[in-house]
């Protein structure tokens, strides 16, 4: 599908903008969905999104990128009235190979529970602490497959046996997850 798109361009209520590059608001329309081809993309380390006008209310715009062969997509991020705009890392220049040329693939949508919290996260210290507090929710998750129940003093007890490298193997799974996907830590559940 992703593939396979109009060849008119038309004016859209956002826009985008990717550093060195003019600023985007006129986008190839297929459906719900609106595209832009990017090429020099593992150059590319964030991308802004914004909007030009209010969206209706209860929806998001959403951010996505397809790779070659353009056959699926992968969330980056969203906006909405509450947060008009925002900047998304990206990780292209460690996920694409030989073929740098990217689509990325934007749409309105109703805004879900995933969108709620990246919406809502209103100034850059309240996004800080969210996304501190979310890699601490992640190591305590990644350490509590080593608890252990020993009985001392003829008590029962939670204790905590770890390799000595337990760290550096959850950083090592933490900075592959990031290469895939820069915003993977905001799936983390308690």
């Amino acid at each position: 599908m992703y593939n396979q798109i109009g060849s008119n361009l038309v004016q859209a209520p956002f826009g985008v903008m990717i550093p060195g590059f003019l600023s985007q608001t006129q986008f190839l329309m297929n459906g719900n969905y609106y595209f832009m081809d990017v090429q020099n993309a593992k150059q590319m380390h964030s991308i802004a999104l914004f909007l030009l006008n209010p969206i209706p209310e209860g929806y998001a715009v959403c951010l996505f990128y397809s790779r070659y062969p353009f056959d699926g997509i992968s969330f980056l991020g969203a906006i909405a009235n509450q947060r008009p705009s925002d900047i998304f890392a990206t990780s292209f220049n460690q996920i694409l190979t030989n073929q740098d040329q990217i689509k990325l693939v934007l749409s309105v949508e109703p805004i879900n529970e995933q969108i709620t919290e990246l919406v809502q996260l209103t100034n850059d210290a309240q996004n800080k602490l969210k996304y501190g507090l979310t890699i601490a929710q992640n190591l305590y998750n990644f350490m509590t497959a080593y608890n252990k129940e020993v009985v001392i003093n003829g008590q029962e007890i939670d204790v905590l046996v770890t390799p000595a490298n337990v760290l550096q193997i959850w950083l090592q799974k933490l900075q592959q997850k990031y290469k895939e996907n820069p915003n993977f830590i905001y799936k983390t559940t308690k």
